[in-house]
């Protein structure tokens, strides 16, 4: 009996996880909007919360300085028609500094503080699809970096998509050590 309710449970995740898939298949273009910092939780860094807005700024200028190696497009088999980091570069300055360091070991955003998220950046409303990487937590402890990838209708700002991603942080200085984190979660994509 129990391995019967395994396989359906199994099975069930499988037909809804290719459901995600599905929604993003005849999407051809995307914009690219950066990494939305602004409900980011920082735990075990020494580094003050001035420092990370600062470095927070840096990573993302990273997607146009070094577009080779940050290249969003590439690997979702998408083009990406612009990457325009304006709108989370302003969520990120209004980010309350006694807010981004915590304590606690674990933190994610649910379904409400994502959708909030994504209605605060403020873009044009035009047609199209738009992505963004979330932050959620940045774990120095464990040397890595939670984001949510979010797809969304650029003109409605309604979810298509959305996925949990993690990856691996390295690198000499602040700025370095956390972008390694998004380059490893993007190579998950």
């Amino acid at each position: 009996m129990k391995k019967l309710i395994l396989f359906l449970f199994l099975s069930t995740s499988l037909f809804c996880f290719g459901q995600g898939k599905s929604a993003l298949k005849d999407v051809q273009s995307i914009k690219f909007y950066g990494v939305d910092y602004s409900q980011v939780k920082v735990f075990g860094a020494d580094e003050s919360p001035l420092q990370f807005k600062d470095a927070f700024r840096r990573i993302n200028e990273l997607f146009i300085t070094e577009a080779k190696k940050y290249n969003v497009g590439k690997q979702l088999r998408k083009e990406v028609t612009e990457i325009s980091l304006d709108a989370v570069n302003q969520v990120n300055r209004n980010i309350n500094e006694s807010e981004l360091m915590t304590t606690k070991t674990k933190y994610s955003l649910d379904k409400e503080q994502i959708k909030t998220a994504i209605e605060a950046l403020p873009i044009q409303k035009t047609p199209g699809v738009g992505m963004v990487f979330i932050a959620q937590f940045l774990d120095k402890s464990k040397n890595s970096g939670t984001y949510e990838v979010v797809f969304f209708n650029t003109e409605t700002k309604e979810i298509i998509e959305e996925w949990i991603t993690e990856g691996k942080a390295g690198g000499f200085g602040l700025r370095n050590y956390w972008a390694g984190s998004i380059h490893s979660a993007l190579k998950k994509l």
